[in-house]
């Protein structure tokens, strides 16, 4: 799918967030500036968080939570040198929790991501034109896939 603007790209991820049940897993891919705070944002809305301003880059503090419909557990693995950082602080723990966890720059921690998981590639096309590839590992996230697939028919 492509995204001709950041409102664009936090809509689709509205659309995510909406689907995404307690223990989801989202590890989110992109080059620096591809937009995945934005698709956090609107993962977050997705799930009931009415103010987005609130949703930021958790770059600094690692992880960061919002209250929605069920807690979103947000990471960052940027300044991560390793997965080992993320064992650290128990990551785990969130994976298999009562909420969502969405993990940003995941290609660098993959070794600590679960078995099942959604993956979501955003890739830069343009000054705001980005492809966004939704895949998923594990049988856990194939009627999830069949949702998105119909529900982005939809959208066109």
């Amino acid at each position: 799918m492509e995204t001709a603007e950041f409102e664009q790209t936090i809509e689709f991820g509205r659309l995510i967030g909406s689907l995404l049940k307690a223990g989801d897993v989202v590890a989110l891919i992109g080059q620096l500036g591809a937009g995945k705070t934005h698709f956090t944002k609107g993962i977050a809305e997705g799930q009931g968080v009415k103010d987005r301003k609130a949703v930021t880059s958790p770059s600094y503090v690692i992880v960061k939570q919002y209250k929605g419909r069920l807690p979103i557990y947000h990471f960052d693995a940027y300044r991560l040198k390793s997965a080992d950082e993320m064992y650290e602080i128990d990551c785990v723990g969130f994976f298999w929790g009562d909420g969502i966890s969405i993990i940003e720059w995941a290609d660098k921690v993959v070794e600590c991501l679960p078995d099942e998981f959604i993956k979501i590639t955003i890739t830069i096309l343009g000054k705001t034109l980005r492809g966004i590839n939704v895949s998923y590992k594990g049988e856990r996230y194939r009627n999830f896939m069949e949702k998105i697939k119909e529900k982005v028919k939809c959208l066109k």
